[in-house]
């Protein structure tokens, strides 16, 4: 059985998502470069990394197993190029067949509220707000039980830190009614 995605609100649309998996096993990330669509540098990086030409993002493989993919625009999209990461290192036997668990960690959204914020004022009425100019330039408003919401004047803001459509959409709806 499929479970549908939700369907993300029309005025938000996803930036990023970060899934992770992890294959259970050992993987020689060093001999990645032999290999198409697999690369690595270890002198700068302890992990290789998985891209090829139908990926949106890429995913990073870390010598113990665990995956990451970073760079999708959806949720699906993340733990469909993990799978093709599983596979792609099955084919080359780099790992051996497992069924990978992907978990969503951080979908980042952006809106646009279409109308400027008066941030100053935010930041003394909203609850676990922080606004510090000199080092953001950007209200940072915690919601409880929630994600975290970045506010520009501009009227833009971003919501991270959700693991769910549903989450995103709740955590819009709900600062929008506070602002």
């Amino acid at each position: 059985m499929q479970i549908l995605e939700s369907k993300l609100v029309s005025e938000i649309k996803i930036q990023n998502t970060v899934t992770t998996a992890d294959l259970k096993q050992e993987i020689d990330i060093a001999s990645f470069n032999k290999y198409e669509h697999l690369s690595s540098n270890l002198d700068l990086y302890a992990c290789g990394y998985v891209k090829d030409d139908s990926m949106i993002g890429r995913v990073t493989v870390f010598r113990n197993g665990k995956l990451i993919s970073v760079g999708t625009k959806s949720p699906k999209n993340s733990k469909k190029e993990l799978k093709k990461a599983s596979r792609i290192l099955q084919k080359y036997k780099l790992s051996k067949s497992i069924k990978i668990i992907p978990q969503v960690r951080n979908i980042v959204s952006r809106f646009d509220l279409k109308r400027k914020l008066d941030i100053e004022h935010l930041a003394r009425t909203l609850p676990k707000s922080l606004y510090e100019p000199d080092q953001f330039p950007g209200l940072i408003y915690r919601l409880p039980d929630s994600c975290v919401v970045l506010l520009f004047a501009s009227g833009k803001g971003m919501i991270v830190g959700a693991k769910t459509i549903e989450e995103i959409n709740s955590t819009f709806f709900e600062t929008k009614t506070r602002i």
